[in-house]
């Protein structure tokens, strides 16, 4: 007993606090639960397809999409943007039970996607030359975003031989060499590294592997960017014109936004040149020759 009077303070104290935790746990379980089962009804939702049909540089325009929509979201949290990446194969079935607010596609899937596609009422700043190919009975429906091209890499000792990789897509024969049609374009690009008796027609993907192999003192190859032909391009188009749906084109398609593809090593659709020197500057004056 004389113990229990000398330290009931103590004691006091511990059951204070026993019971204070167990309010704040109860608490904490009541807010957990409220956080999940009630969910913020004023959210919009905006579905982006995404649709891949060529070589290079894949992962990085689905990355730069991922940064507009973040940004966006930043700037409005009520506002969400849910990107997925479609196969081109399967792409007419999908249309077919579902229309996304806005439609990212490459080179070769534009008659599947056109119906689908609101009219736009702006050019924003995109080269004069690459509008007409987003153009169908004189409304334009679509705007080139990202451009890529091709380019001629050779060894240092010449070769007669010439070699591509195949797309049901785009079309590098139209370049015009007698050239041998691989499985792939990294089955070309291997081709051209293991048996060094190709000149290979590469993508932006294969000058970036080559350059830096050049630089490391791997390969002594010439690169020398082709001015006559492309079809490496990523076109935005959207399905109506809701604001927050003009927003997410008008960032794809804004200078500063487009500036940021120096880091994926692609190319710019405005009139602003991205690169001030080395082989993408090349590039990008023979893409936009």
């Amino acid at each position: 007993m004389r113990f229990l009077k000398k330290h009931w303070f103590k004691f006091l104290s511990v059951i204070l606090m026993v019971i204070l935790g167990f309010y704040v746990c109860c608490y904490a379980v009541k807010q957990q639960n409220s956080i999940y089962s009630k969910p913020n009804t004023e959210t919009e939702i905006y579905s982006i397809w995404h649709i891949e049909t060529f070589e290079g540089g894949g992962k990085a325009r689905i990355d730069y999409l991922k940064n507009v929509a973040s940004y966006l979201e930043k700037q409005n949290p009520n506002v969400l943007y849910v990107i997925k990446t479609i196969n081109p194969d399967n792409l007419e079935a999908e249309l077919l039970e579902n229309t996304p607010d806005i439609i990212s596609f490459g080179f070769g899937v534009g008659k599947v996607v056109l119906p689908h596609l609101a009219a736009l009422s702006s050019t924003y700043n995109v080269r004069d030359e690459l509008i007409e190919s987003g153009m169908f009975n004189s409304s334009l429906y679509a705007l080139p975003y990202i451009v890529s091209g091709y380019a001629e890499i050779k060894h240092s000792s010449l070769t007669n031989k010439t070699c591509f990789g195949a797309n049901s897509f785009t079309k590098p024969e139209n370049l015009g060499y007698n050239a041998t049609k691989l499985e792939s374009q990294y089955e070309a690009y291997k081709q051209f590294i293991y048996k060094q008796d190709f000149t290979l027609i590469g993508t932006a993907r294969d000058v970036f592997r080559i350059n830096n192999l050049n630089n490391i003192g791997r390969l002594s190859a010439t690169i020398q960017p082709i001015s006559s032909y492309t079809d490496l391009i990523q076109y935005i188009g959207l399905t109506n014109e809701n604001i927050n749906i003009k927003n997410f084109v008008d960032c794809v398609l804004s200078s500063g936004f487009q500036s940021t593809l120096t880091e994926y090593s692609l190319f710019s659709s405005l009139h602003n040149k991205i690169y001030n020197s080395g082989i993408y500057n090349e590039m990008e004056n023979a893409i936009f020759n």
